[in-house]
């Protein structure tokens, strides 16, 4: 029993590292990569914090018969992949008004997502995002997306997306 309560324990672990990877590679911005980190961070010691609450809200629970759960709030952060389809290197920024610390907004800029690849990365939960790529370096040629980050989880970049045609 406690072999097998073991090796559940470790494949639970697992899941939960590899699914909070988050690929700051493609942040070219330092500013941008250290506030991934500092997200990841703050998220992951939500997630362990919400998993010890819940197993001491289940050890009380069967210890005095109460009905006593902890019930985990929402989330704050959620993962977004972005997409790149096309055969050159997009080059993102993301703008919010969404603050991360009393100074900063949670901006994320100069990700350069290279071609037939993704990014993925945290964001705000119900953050209003201007998402401006291109696939160019230069500004001028740059397309403007507003998203809601509850109603994503993936999103293709690819030029042209944002043109409409007559």
């Amino acid at each position: 029993m406690t072999r097998k309560l073991k090796s559940v324990s470790i494949i639970l672990s697992f899941l939960v590292l590899f699914t909070s990877c988050t690929s700051q590679k493609y942040f070219f911005d330092t500013e941008s990569s250290e506030r991934q980190k500092e997200l990841k961070k703050h998220r992951s010691g939500n997630v362990f914090g919400d998993i010890g609450l819940m197993i001491a809200s289940l050890f009380v629970m069967a210890t005095l018969e109460v009905d006593a759960g902890f019930y985990p709030e929402g989330q704050e952060f959620k993962k977004l992949k972005l997409i790149n389809p096309t055969k050159d290197t997009i080059y993102v920024n993301m703008l919010t008004d969404v603050y991360w610390d009393e100074q900063n907004f949670c901006d994320f800029m100069d990700i350069r997502i290279p071609p037939h690849q993704k990014c993925t990365m945290l964001v705000p939960v119900n953050a209003d995002y201007n998402v401006y790529f291109s696939n160019t370096p230069e500004e001028e040629d740059d397309e403007m997306l507003e998203i809601n980050t509850d109603a994503f989880k993936r999103l293709s970049l690819y030029p042209g997306l944002t043109v409409i045609e007559d």
